[in-house]
């Protein structure tokens, strides 16, 4: 049955994706370690191959799908003839499902069964065209396209290109710094359409649309017509929109060093529930810009509340994705591996 359904995924999506069918973890090892694929679709659940596939997917970078095909129903996991194997292969193909980008039920019955089991709250149901008369294979093959499209629209920042990882840089400096005499004889690169649409869906998704058009005209570049309030993702369990600093400390302070501070303390308290976004440094490069800092007394001060090297390492973070200038800092950049992980926890936000 599973084979079959293959099959007519296969030559149904023939001119829509490169749709390969592989039958052996060594096929698929041989297939991913050779070309880059966008996604692996696993059928079936319970082969210690499935988890060992889905493991080498996730070291290089391809999204996972998995359909349980009804493998994870409670009666299956009853079954006496499973008991032997759950204890050795249950934790592996716990930690397959909790990873994939998404898991697809055939019915509302398997639909329930996933969600109570709570191994990934990222459902979708797609009924089977080969045992139902409800759902036309045409109609099966454009929903999966459409789950597909909806994982490739996930996290786009792991998926952009070195180029467009740039062109999101440069836009952001330039809409920071508000001149373009600032970039240092930086120039915009083409990008494609699909490219520029990843750039406005992480902009959508991290609150940063108006800050990418604020670079687009700083540029002198005209903005293409790309609308993406309509695209739909999956998003990980803590993502929570980005709420910006201003909303979170308010403006009631009496000079720019104590804001600059509270501003500083609201970052450290989002870096330790990682939910520091990258808004949230182009926010503080503006407000580090736009206004006078007594630089010796917040140095002082920083180092009176535990945030100074905090506060360096920000700077390092700002250095690496708005290039900002060393000498706007107010304290000086530290670039080691916390700074690195900085960086990590505000590209990873997203990341499922």
């Amino acid at each position: 049955m599973q084979a079959r359904y293959v099959s007519m995924l296969a030559e149904l999506m023939s001119g829509n994706v490169e749709f390969v069918p592989r039958h052996t973890l060594a096929d698929v090892k041989k297939a991913l370690c050779t070309n880059h694929y966008d996604i692996l679709h696993i059928h079936g659940c319970w082969s210690i191959q499935y988890a060992k596939a889905a493991a080498l997917a996730q070291r290089v970078g391809t999204r996972i799908v998995i359909s349980p095909h009804g493998e994870l129903e409670p009666w299956i996991l009853r079954e006496r003839q499973w008991q032997e194997k759950m204890p050795k292969t249950l934790l592996y193909q716990r930690q397959s499902i909790q990873e994939a980008y998404v898991i697809i039920a055939m019915g509302s019955m398997e639909h329930d069964s996933l969600k109570k089991l709570g191994w990934n709250p990222r459902i979708e149901t797609i009924r089977n065209a080969l045992i139902t008369h409800s759902i036309s294979p045409e109609e099966m093959s454009r929903q999966l396209l459409t789950v597909y499209r909806k994982v490739m629209d996930s996290d786009v920042f792991h998926v952009m290109n070195e180029k467009t990882h740039e062109m999101l840089i440069l836009l952001l400096k330039a809409a920071t710094a508000g001149n373009r005499q600032w970039l240092q004889g930086l120039e915009p690169s083409i990008l494609s359409d699909d490219e520029w649409r990843q750039l406005f869906i992480y902009a959508r998704h991290e609150q940063l649309e108006n800050w990418l058009r604020r670079g687009i005209s700083v540029l002198n570049i005209r903005e293409p017509l790309i609308d993406v309030s309509h695209v739909q993702s999956y998003f990980p369990a803590t993502y929570s929109p980005v709420k910006t600093i201003s909303e979170a400390i308010g403006n009631k302070f009496v000079n720019e060093n104590e804001r600059l501070l509270a501003t500083f303390k609201y970052l450290h308290r989002l870096m330790t529930a990682h939910q520091l976004a990258m808004s949230h440094m182009i926010e503080l490069e503006r407000e580090i810009r736009e206004h006078d800092i007594d630089e010796e007394l917040l140095m002082e001060t920083l180092k009176e509340n535990h945030l100074q090297s905090f506060a360096q390492r920000l700077m390092g973070v700002l250095a690496h994705f708005t290039r900002f200038e060393e000498g706007m800092m107010p304290v000086p950049a530290i670039d080691d591996k916390q700074t690195e992980k900085l960086q990590t926890i505000i590209t990873n936000r997203l990341k499922i």
